[in-house]
């Protein structure tokens, strides 16, 4: 079996800044591996040690990626690469799950494609569905629970209030979710021993992709501003004994039409 494992390499979200005259996110603020992809290198990891499954790790993003990547291979992987170059900072989901597919059909073919369910820097969950499609894979989004026997995956996820399993045929892509398991914790001496070798860094045009494609004009969605939500908050101080305090609540939270 063959497992290809997407990682994005994102700002720490304790850390997130907004450029206040471009609007935008400020991604050279301290980064780290996505925190939902750890889950989907934690079951890549479980299948190289359990079926003996072949991992390749594959990212878009800045050259200082690599060091993403290296701490990502220490979960257990054959070798991972880096898609880079200048368009980088401007790219959207439909331009990185474009990059990601040129990646994966290069390396290929895989029997697995995993995926976390969503960044945390975007947040909009558009890449492994993207990803799947241009591979012409069946996807399954949201997966909380996975087992592979003889071909096929049977995956358990949450759908509202109703839980799912369903069985699919591989090849296929899957993106988790942070139920799917508890990703160990990587030490630095096992980042540190992890080869540089086993990390490679390819442009656009080395898996197939024009970079003329990759453009800010070019973009399918593009980000015009980004900024923190605001809410407007007040407080009232009620006075008196309990009864009566509990019953001016109910009151005013009666008046603001809070109350079903």
């Amino acid at each position: 079996m063959r497992v290809f494992v997407t990682v994005k390499h994102v700002p720490d979200t304790t850390e997130v800044r907004f450029d206040a005259d471009g609007g935008l996110l400020v991604r050279q603020a301290p980064t780290k591996i996505n925190d939902y992809d750890r889950n989907a290198l934690e079951a890549a990891a479980q299948l190289r040690e359990h079926a003996g499954a072949e991992v390749i790790i594959g990212c878009v993003g800045p050259p200082e990626a690599a060091k993403t990547l290296k701490e990502a291979a220490a979960f257990g992987a054959d070798h991972a690469v880096l898609v880079s170059g200048p368009w980088v900072q401007t790219l959207d989901s439909a331009g990185s799950a474009e990059l990601l597919a040129a990646l994966a059909r290069s390396e290929g073919p895989f029997d697995l494609v995993l995926s976390g369910d969503v960044s945390e820097d975007g947040y909009d969950g558009l890449v492994p569905g993207m990803l799947g499609a241009a591979l012409d894979m069946p996807f399954i989004r949201g997966v909380s629970a996975l087992s592979i026997q003889e071909g096929v995956a049977e995956v358990t996820r949450i759908a509202d209030d109703s839980e799912e399993t369903l069985r699919v045929t591989l090849p296929a892509a899957l993106s988790v979710t942070r139920l799917l398991n508890v990703p160990r914790v990587i030490t630095t001496m096992q980042v540190m021993k992890v080869s540089t070798s086993r990390i490679r860094i390819v442009a656009a045009g080395d898996v197939g992709v024009d970079e003329a494609t990759l453009t800010l004009e070019s973009l399918a969605v593009r980000a015009l501003r980004v900024r923190p939500a605001t809410q407007t908050r007040s407080n009232e101080m009620l006075h008196g004994d309990p009864e009566q305090m509990v019953a001016d609540l109910v009151s005013r939270l009666d008046d603001l039409g809070v109350l079903a």
